[in-house]
This record gives structure tokens, C-alpha cells and sequence, in this order.
């Protein structure tokens, strides 16, 4: 591979597809993999361009499970693709992440969406028999384009909800310093370094509201968190007490809401629960509309105490500020009363 022609963020790049396989010496048989929806509005722009560097199959995506994903591996295996194309949001991406782990074969990742850091990282969430997800060891994508003039055209909940797990950063690296002082884990300086620069980005970035220059922003953002987490070798540098928090409502909560939303809604609660101020956040996420309040996004108040309560159950051995913090109901409560409040 070609390091110079592996990442293309910008306008205009879906239509570069074929060039950026062709620089990175591609050829052969390509198993192009994308969702019925995204295959109408963006195939016809795709597929002539793979048609022009080899032999192309199709899988067309209808589940995000585990069984799925290694079956789509098991294909790629069988009929000697020699590259994944996947084009789509999370499903279709970390199916083709966990397909590429599992068949040795390269990816190329085309992202029309950017509702999380999973676009250029090395774990892939998938269902297991019970629906329940699984953050699972994947590839990272060997090519990566992302359209922002796609980006810009998708729905605005998308891009907010990127926002949310990017700024979520903010908890995680310090539950990160937490657990170090306290000896439960090791600093990887790498990681940590591009995590920080991906919030920093984001968070001093001189736009005001979501136009092309803030897209391209926070692709590069988002593409950050997914290196930190492979220079790494775990989700550490991205991930805290606020997933840990989402975790639980994805396992506990009736109500689904976007995963960079609720990441972000955790981010600010803990921060209230450690008594820290949440000031910095709830203002960039007010300058760009992401609605955190938890009654508007279907939680109540008693499904909030019990995930936040549980929250520390999701992995074992990630340590946060949720262990040494006063949990009791009255006091996880009165958080949702002030996050109500605030993000009124």
C-alpha cells in the first residue's frame, strides 16, 4: 500500500474510488458490499469505477451480526476476492471491518456517515445471538475515503451524533489518567496524544454551526480517535465511564437513541457526578444543535439511575471515576434534574 494514497477527506472523492485502488496497486476480484439504501444513491457512482480495476462481487448487507460478518469472511475466503470495498454508516463498515480481520484481505472503506469514530477504527460492534453488541477486535480500514459533500447531504442527526462521541473524548482521557494513578492500566503516550488532538480540534475549531469546512473538521476528528485507539491497541484512549454508561443503555434501556448521542449525554452527567464542570461541553454542543436532554431522548429518570448505577458491570476491567463515586439514587437523581435543566 501506498501511505501517501490510503486517506482521502474532502469533496469530490467518491469519485476518485477507482484511482485511490489503482495508486494503491489493487486489482483482481473486488467484493463490493454496501446496504440497499446507499447502494441507490451512491452504486451507480461506484461500481463503473470498480468494474475498471477487476472483477467485481456484490454481497448486498442485511444484518449486523457476528455470524454474518465471519460469513461474509468465509466468502471473501472461498472465491479469492483479493479486496472488500464496503460503502456505507456503521453496519456495512464494521461488518467489512471484522470480515477484513477474519480473511486476511484489505479493505477499502467508503464512509457516508459520520455518526462515530468507527470509521477508521480497529473494532467492529456487532450483534450477538441475543442482539445484544459486541465490541470486537477488527481492521483497521487499509484505505479510507470519506466524501464530505456526502456527509453534508446525509441527515444532520448523523453528523451531531459524530460530534457527540468525539467530544466524548473529554471523559474518557480522564477517567484514562484515573486509572494510571490508580496502577489499574498502563499510559500509552501515542494514544493518548492523538485522542486529545482529536478533542482539540473539534473543541477550538472556529466554525459556529455544520457547513463543509466543519465537516472536514471533524472527519479528520473522528479519523484521529480511530488511529489513538490502534496506536493503543484497545478503545482507552476514546472510551470511559460515558460508554461505559451507553453501554447500558443500549443492554437496559427499551429507548435507542444514536450511540454518539448517548455518549455524549454521558460525558456530561459524569462530569456533574465527579463534580467537574460540564460548562465546556454543553456549550459546543448547544453552538451546534446536539441535543442531549434525556426526557427528549426517551430516558427516564429511572431507567438514567439504574444504567448509570450499572454502568461499571458493561466491562470489568475498565476502571473510571464511576468506581470511586457516589452512585446512590439520591445522588444520581438529582444529576438528571440538573442535566433536564440544563440542556432545556
Amino acid at each position: 500500500m501506498d501511505n501517501s494514497e490510503v486517506l482521502k477527506i474532502g469533496p469530490g472523492y467518491l469519485s476518485r474510488v477507482g484511482e485511490t485502488l489503482a495508486a494503491n496497486r489493487v486489482s483482481g476480484k473486488l467484493l463490493y458490499v454496501s446496504d440497499p439504501v446507499v447502494d441507490k444513491l451512491y452504486g451507480q457512482r461506484v461500481r463503473p469505477q470498480l468494474e475498471e480495476i477487476g472483477r467485481v462481487k456484490e454481497e448486498e448487507i442485511d444484518s449486523n451480526t457476528i455470524a454474518y460478518a465471519m460469513s461474509v469472511a468465509e466468502r471473501v475466503i472461498a472465491t479469492d476476492v483479493d479486496c472488500i470495498v464496503g460503502m456505507g454508516g456503521g453496519k456495512v463498515l464494521d461488518v467489512c471491518k471484522y470480515a477484513s480481520y477474519i480473511s486476511k484481505r484489505p479493505l477499502l472503506s467508503i464512509a457516508t456517515t459520520m455518526a462515530n469514530d468507527g470509521i477508521a477504527s480497529p473494532i467492529a460492534v456487532l450483534l450477538k445471538r441475543d442482539k445484544k453488541p459486541k465490541s470486537l477486535g477488527a481492521a483497521v480500514p487499509s484505505m479510507l475515503i470519506v466524501d464530505t459533500e456526502v456527509i453534508r447531504q446525509g441527515p444532520p442527526q448523523l453528523i451531531k451524533a459524530g460530534i457527540g462521541d468525539t467530544i466524548s473524548n473529554y471523559t474518557a482521557l480522564l477517567d484514562w489518567e484515573l486509572a494510571v494513578e490508580r496502577g489499574r492500566e498502563e499510559m500509552n503516550g501515542y494514544g493518548y496524544l492523538m485522542s486529545k488532538t482529536s478533542l482539540d480540534a473539534l473543541m477550538k475549531t472556529q466554525y459556529s454551526e455544520i457547513e463543509p469546512g466543519f465537516i472536514q473538521v471533524l472527519a479528520n476528528s473522528l479519523v484521529l480517535s480511530g488511529i489513538a485507539m490502534k496506536f493503543a491497541g484497545t478503545s482507552r484512549p476514546v472510551s470511559g465511564a460515558e460508554h461505559l454508561f451507553s453501554h447500558a443503555l443500549d443492554y437496559f434501556s427499551e429507548t435507542r437513541n444514536l450511540h454518539g448521542i448517548q455518549v455524549a449525554l454521558g460525558a456530561v452527567a459524569v462530569l456533574m457526578l465527579i463534580g467537574r464542570s460540564p460548562a465546556p461541553l454543553l456549550e459546543y454542543l448547544g453552538r451546534f444543535g446536539v441535543d442531549i436532554n434525556p426526557r427528549r431522548l426517551g430516558i427516564d429518570q429511572e431507567t438514567f439511575v439504574y444504567c448509570m448505577q450499572h454502568a461499571t458491570e458493561m466491562r470489568q476491567n475498565r476502571y473510571t471515576y464511576l468506581h470511586e463515586t457516589d452512585l446512590s439514587a439520591e445522588r444520581v437523581r438529582e444529576v438528571y434534574r440538573r442535566l433536564d435543566e440544563a440542556t432545556r
